[in-house]
């Protein structure tokens, strides 16, 4: 059989594998035994079985963790946010989201996000919903022009009153085009 010098290649039997080198033999014994105690499994006292786990044969005592990726906080807070029905859910889980996330640019989150009470949240919604439009993917304007109605009756502040008409006189201008 052709070997190269070092003992790799074609020649090698399966014999000459599994052999340890020289002085190895006690160093992965007791390797294997720390392994055993440290993840449950019993390592023999001298006397148990010295059996040694045959080649592919898994050492560890206890099953793996699956490994799938859990959801992030991102995606959770925003399925919460589109679950909200109700004026306080909805108060509830936009909080909690903007906490550590900006607003989507998701229309139907916007719109939900315009029944919250606070009126800098308002005016953040208003600002996407903006953007949406000016970029052509708003296209329901009627519903939008509906809601600001709706809005406007519960408005205090100058600031998101004038959110307000800037975004009228936008969707105005979207659609003479």
């Amino acid at each position: 059989m052709d070997r190269d010098p070092q003992g790799r290649g074609k020649g090698r039997s399966s014999a000459v594998a599994t052999q340890p080198r020289s002085g190895e033999g006690e160093e992965a014994r007791q390797a294997k035994q720390k392994l055993e105690a440290l993840f449950g499994g019993e390592a023999p006292a001298g006397g148990g079985d010295s059996r040694r786990p045959e080649r592919g044969e898994r050492v560890f005592s206890s099953p793996r963790r699956s490994s799938g990726r859990q959801p992030s906080s991102y995606r959770l807070s925003l399925e919460r946010l589109r679950m909200a029905r109700e004026p306080e859910e909805i108060r509830a889980a936009t909080d909690q989201f903007l906490k550590q996330h900006q607003l989507p640019d998701e229309v139907d989150i916007l719109f939900k996000v315009l029944q919250h009470p606070e009126e800098r949240v308002l005016r953040d919604a208003m600002g996407q919903l903006s953007a949406l439009l000016m970029q052509g993917r708003l296209n329901s304007t009627l519903a939008l022009m509906e809601l600001l109605r709706e809005i406007e009756g519960r408005l205090q502040e100058e600031a998101t009153r004038s959110y307000v008409n800037g975004l009228r006189s936008q969707i105005a201008a979207v659609t003479k085009k």
